[in-house]
C-alpha cells in the first residue's frame, strides 16, 4: 500500500539476498493499476478493479508471459491477491509466500480510518493523517521504536508520493474486499493444496490476521514465521531471516537444492553491514524449468 513493486522488492532481491534469488529464478513484478513508480493520474471515469479484478490482472500477466507454474510472493494487499489467485489456480502454483496477509473483510475500525484516509487523499492529497496511517500500516504498532533514519526516509517518500488519488482508488478496492473462503479440511470453504509460507513481523499490525489465516491452512503443508524486532517491513528489517526462511521452505519443496543457506546468510550479513543497514506482488519462475 503506497509502495510500488520496485520500492517493495528491489533491495531485497538485488542486494539484501546477495543475488541468490536472481541466479535461480526469473522474477516478474506486478503493480496494481496506477501504483507503479511515476504513474500517470488515472482518468476520472476509470473504474478501479476489485480484488478479484486484480486477480485477473495477475492471470493476464501469467498468460502473457506463458508461465506454466510459479511461486507467488505477495506483501500486504498483494498477499491477499496472491492468495485469491492461488485458490482459483492451484495447478499453476508451485508454492505461495505471503507477508502480512489478511484474509478477512475489513473490520469497523479499519473501515472508519480508511474512509477518512480515502476522502483525504482524494480532496486534499497526502496529509499528515494519511502519512501517519500508512507509517502505522508498514511499521506496525510501535513506529517510534524503528530506526529513526528509516522512518524519516519512508515519511519523506510518502509525503512526496505522486497522484494520491490513484492511491485512494487502490485503498478503496482493498477496503471493499470480500473475505477469502478457505478451510483446513475443505468443509467450511475450499481447501488450499498449495504449499504456503507465511511471514509476519513481531511488531506488525497484522500478526493476529496471519494467525487466523494459518488456522485455516493445511498444517502438513504450511509454515508460519514471526520475526521479532520487525514491523511490517520485514524485507528491509530482517532480510537475512526472510531469505533463510524462504530458501529452506523452497528446498523442502525441491527447489534450489544446491544453495548453501549458511553461506548465503553470511553474504547477506556482510552486505547489510556494508550498506549500513514493500505492496506488491511478485512471480518467481524456476529458471531450470523455463524451456
Amino acid at each position: 500500500m503506497a509502495l510500488d513493486s520496485e520500492t517493495s522488492f528491489q533491495n531485497f532481491f538485488q542486494y539484501a539476498t546477495a543475488g541468490e534469488f536472481l541466479s535461480n529464478f526469473c522474477i516478474y513484478n506486478i503493480n496494481a493499476p496506477g501504483q507503479e513508480m511515476d504513474a500517470a493520474p488515472l482518468p476520472d471515469h476509470y473504474v478501479y478493479p476489485t480484488m478479484d479484478g486484480l486477480v485477473q490482472i495477475v492471470d493476464n500477466c501469467v498468460e502473457q508471459f506463458k508461465i506454466r507454474e510459479f511461486i507467488g510472493l505477495g506483501v500486504g494487499v498483494g498477499a491477499n491477491v496472491m492468495l485469491r489467485y492461488a485458490l482459483q489456480n492451484q495447478s499453476k502454483m508451485d508454492a505461495l509466500i505471503l507477508i502480512n496477509c489478511v484474509a478477512t473483510s475489513a473490520g469497523w475500525v479499519e473501515w472508519f480510518y480508511q474512509q477518512i484516509n480515502i476522502r483525504s487523499l482524494r480532496t486534499r492529497g497526502m496529509t499528515n493523517f494519511s502519512v501517519d496511517y500508512l507509517l502505522w500500516h508498514h511499521f506496525g504498532n510501535h513506529v517510534t521504536l524503528n530506526p529513526p533514519d528509516t522512518v524519516r526516509r519512508y515519511r519523506a517518500y510518502l509525503q512526496h508520493l505522486p497522484n494520491p488519488k490513484n492511491l485512494s482508488a487502490f485503498i478503496e478496492a482493498y477496503l471493499n474486499r470480500t473475505p477469502i473462503s478457505i478451510s483446513r479440511d475443505g468443509t467450511m470453504g475450499p481447501k488450499l493444496n498449495v504449499p504456503v509460507l507465511q511471514i509476519v513481523g513481531g511488531d506488525s499490525a497484522f500478526v493476529k490476521d496471519s494467525v487466523e489465516l494459518n488456522a485455516r491452512l493445511n498444517p502438513a503443508d504450511s509454515e508460519w514465521l514471526k520475526l521479532s524486532g520487525s514491523g511490517g517491513l520485514v524485507l528491509d528489517d530482517k532480510p537475512e531471516g526472510v531469505a533463510q526462511a524462504i530458501i529452506l521452505f523452497l528446498q523442502g519443496r525441491g527447489f534450489v537444492p544446491t544453495t548453501n543457506v549458511q553461506d548465503m546468510i553470511r553474504k547477506i550479513s556482510v552486505q547489510s553491514t556494508f550498506d549500513g543497514g514493500e505492496e506488491a506482488m511478485t512471480v518467481l519462475e524456476n529458471v531450470n524449468e523455463m524451456n
